[in-house]
């Protein structure tokens, strides 16, 4: 078990505790449901509150379909947005067992991993979106959620994905981004949970976990919701590693259908984890992936300590207002305030030794950082007509204040171990403390977006955004004393997008579009280095992307695509071609005698495709929901640069390059598959069994620097991922009206696959094998 001298908190659960919370709950909910039954006639019902119109609901659950995207500044319908969006709702992901972010997002192409630079304090936690790092555009309820940690999904209405550049929430990527909607109190009662069991066919303890969610409405137009998990066990298909955690979220609400509604909401989640940070690989120059003593009777082989430890506290609190001065005009207040503190002492495999495939190096090091925000958010919706146009118009005003403080730590090593039976005993000495980190960022942002309805055929939808940033970078040293990188620095830039959308039926929409997002220096408060000492860690590093004399980085997207719902409205389809252009992309280099790189400058980044993708009913039946991707990324470095970058690194005795591999303008990014799929379906019975299946397809992709590091690998240095087509399967069994069973089979043909790599290769995350999923599912 995990080591006890820790002064981090420790996990309320037990198995037993687990059991007992789940049938305390369940027999409350019974014991409540015909007075339920009699107050939910008698309680308004007005459904989902306005900012989260979603049109998937509890009782229904093959409903895959969103009508609506959660946050006001969207004028218009899904089917009427010039933009890319994927909306996984709840129904979709909990029929699938998921318990964090890393699972929902599977339902979506071009979501892909990679370990970090060496994999710093990464794990699972930071991923890319179209071959871009979108682990720092997290948002919760249109708010930014920094911080590199695992996100539980046991108080989510919704996962949605914006595609593309857009500055819908402010400073952004090119990739897109992620929005998680919270549940919030509604007008009606109802208690439902689950309680699952997880095993697999490996030396992985079994998982354990229950939730539940239970809604009262009260008079006085008042309702409360609670919503709360509990998880103990291992980590699939992963010797040693655990999960633990809980959490509780309760919101409650007041003014329910009436003018004026004012929302409360706090969440709470523990997680104490014993981590694993994957096993070695062998990767041969120009090879394909392979597993170097990594078979199916080692891949469950634990290179940890038994010390290890990653600990994560997070808060959040949310009070929202609205008033109605009419059936047109809503004007609305949201004041976030969330904070976020994860510890981790790990240990990894490093340095594989490729010649004899026995033996690995192991390395420990420390992630220790708190990352805290504040925002308040004014925004004004308002529909109306100037002469024969009509307008729906959502204006705002935005102050964030986000902060990040980071203890930095050096790396030990310890020396050549059995890769087969590694050594899991304390023995590498304890990091050393290096110094401290600090990043204060604030962002004052005014937009005005505006879909104009000029006839029944064309509409006009678009927007605006300007942002004042401001950052401050203190580096500090053990003694306290500030480093020479150490920077104030303030910009304001521009962002938004437009699109021109046709209409040749009520059901369908064919459009174009244009969309702007920037993303100023320092702004990485997510980023896996935010704990390494001297110039690697951030804030540390002198150059490129978090040098005080860097350049904004400007994101273009450009888009043409297509949407129609069909079979009554039931199905949703959509089809779009997409080019995204990186501007001022950070490069460093070296004009001037010396080692290592000494100049800074910027290279661009081209990634386009095709995106497809479908969700809803069939018949009432049979659901679907997934996706296609198919994509190309290109880098477009100037010989000059080039020439530096390649200097820099012979100047530093750095073996990336060679005299064949010495080019990189035109290659691929590094972890950015060329075709990426996703589906799942669903069919139920009259007899009250459901059956269900899906698939997720990744292709092979370049290991190497991600999209944001300054320094560049040729591709094929270090090979490349393989490809994987994974196949789960679910069936389900309503043994009551308000209790269903149900079995989850995933990887059914337990495929040995590698989802992510450190950059060169030397460690790789390990697939989940075969994993057994049974669930007891309640509701009333």
């Amino acid at each position: 078990m995990k080591d006890k001298s820790s002064t981090s908190p420790t996990v309320l659960g037990s198995r037993e505790v687990l059991a007992l919370a789940t049938f305390l709950t369940a027999g409350h909910a019974s014991a409540q449901a015909p007075a339920a039954a009699e107050k939910k006639a008698q309680s308004p019902d007005d459904g989902t509150l306005p900012e989260v119109q979603v049109t998937a609901n509890r009782d229904n659950a093959g409903t895959y379909k969103t009508e609506q995207l959660a946050s006001r500044k969207f004028t218009a319908p899904l089917i009427d947005a010039p933009q890319s969006f994927s909306v996984i709702p709840k129904e979709v992901f909990q029929q699938q067992g998921a318990r964090n972010l890393t699972d929902v997002l599977k339902n979506t192409p071009g979501i892909s991993y990679n370990a970090g630079e060496n994999g710093f304090g990464t794990s699972m936690n930071n991923f890319s979106l179209r071959g871009v790092d979108t682990s720092g555009s997290v948002f919760q309820d249109g708010v930014r959620d920094s911080g590199s940690y695992s996100r539980d999904v046991f108080n989510l209405e919704s996962v949605e994905i914006g595609k593309g550049a857009a500055a819908d929430n402010g400073y952004g990527t090119a990739g897109g981004y992620v929005n998680l909607v919270s549940k919030t109190a509604r007008g009606e009662n109802f208690y439902s949970g689950t309680a699952s069991y997880s095993f697999d066919e490996t030396d992985s303890s079994p998982r354990f976990r229950t939730a539940f969610d239970v809604n009262q409405a009260f008079s006085g137009n008042v309702a409360f919701r609670l919503n709360a998990f509990l998880q103990e066990g291992g980590v699939a298909g992963r010797d040693y590693a655990e999960a633990n955690g809980w959490g509780l979220a309760p919101t409650i609400t007041f003014g329910l259908g009436t003018d004026t509604r004012f929302f409360l909401s706090y969440q709470h989640v523990e997680q104490n984890d014993i981590p694993d940070w994957g096993v070695p690989t062998g990767i041969s120059f120009g090879s394909a992936n392979r597993f170097e003593g990594v078979d199916r009777s080692h891949r469950d082989t634990y290179y940890g300590l038994t010390t290890d430890y990653d600990d994560t506290i997070t808060d959040a609190f949310v009070a929202r207002i609205e008033h109605d001065f009419n059936e047109d005009l809503t004007l609305s207040n949201q004041t976030r305030i969330a904070k976020t503190n994860r510890r981790t002492d790990f240990t990894m495999p490093h340095s594989f030794d490729d010649a004899t495939a026995t033996t690995v190096r192991q390395e420990r090091t420390i992630y220790d950082r708190e990352n805290f925000s504040f925002s308040n958010i004014t925004n004004l919706s308002y529909e109306f007509a100037t002469g024969s146009l009509e307008h729906t118009l959502s204006a705002g005003f935005e102050f964030i204040r986000e902060d990040a403080d980071a203890l930095r730590y050096n790396s030990k090593n310890r020396g050549l171990v059995n890769a087969h039976d590694p050594n899991n005993n304390p023995g590498i000495a304890e990091p050393e403390f290096q110094g401290i980190g600090q990043v204060d960022v604030e962002t004052y942002g005014l937009y005005v977006y505006d879909t104009v309805k000029l006839n029944e055929r064309w509409q006009i939808t678009g927007g605006i955004r300007a942002d004042h940033y401001k950052v401050d970078l203190v580096d500090r040293n053990q003694l306290g004393v500030p480093g020479g990188a150490n920077f104030s620095k303030s910009d304001t830039f521009l962002g938004g997008k437009l699109g021109v959308v046709h209409k040749p039926a009520s059901n369908g929409s064919i459009y174009a579009s244009a969309g702007l997002s920037s993303q100023p220096p320092a702004s990485f408060l997510s980023n896996s280095d935010a704990s390494r000492g001297g110039g690697n860690g951030f804030p540390g590093a002198g150059l490129g992307i978090n040098n005080k004399d860097a350049q904004t980085q400007y994101n273009l997207n450009y888009e043409i695509g297509t949407k129609w719902d069909f079979l009554g409205g039931r199905l949703s389809t959509t089809a779009a071609l997409f080019r995204t252009e990186r501007h001022d992309v950070a490069i460093s280099g070296r004009f001037t005698p010396g080692a290592g790189a000494t100049d800074t400058g910027y290279h661009e980044q081209i990634i386009q495709g095709i995106e497809l993708g479908v969700a809803g009913q069939i018949t009432n039946e049979w659901s679907v929901f997934g996706g296609l991707l198919i994509m190309d990324s290109e880098r477009k470095v100037s010989s000059k640069w080039e020439q530096a970058r390649i200097d820099a690194a012979n100047g530093a005795g750095d073996p990336d390059y060679n005299a064949t591999y010495d080019s990189f303008d035109g290659d691929e990014l590094a972890f950015t598959p060329n075709y990426t799929g996703n589906l799942w379906t669903t069919y139920r019975f009259p007899v009250g069994l459901t059956i269900g299946g899906g698939m997720q397809y990744v292709s092979g992709s370049y290991v190497g620097r991600p999209d944001d590091a300054e320094r560049i690998i040729p591709n094929g240095r270090y090979g490349k991922l393989d490809d994987y087509l994974v196949f789960n399967t679910m069936v389900a069994y309503e043994v009551t009206e308000n209790v269903t069973l149900r079995l989850n089979i995933d990887n059914i043909f337990d495929e040995v696959y590698a989802v992510s790599s450190n950059w060169s290769g030397v460690r790789s995350n390990v697939g989940p094998p075969r994993t057994y999923t049974i669930s007891a599912d309640w509701k009333f």
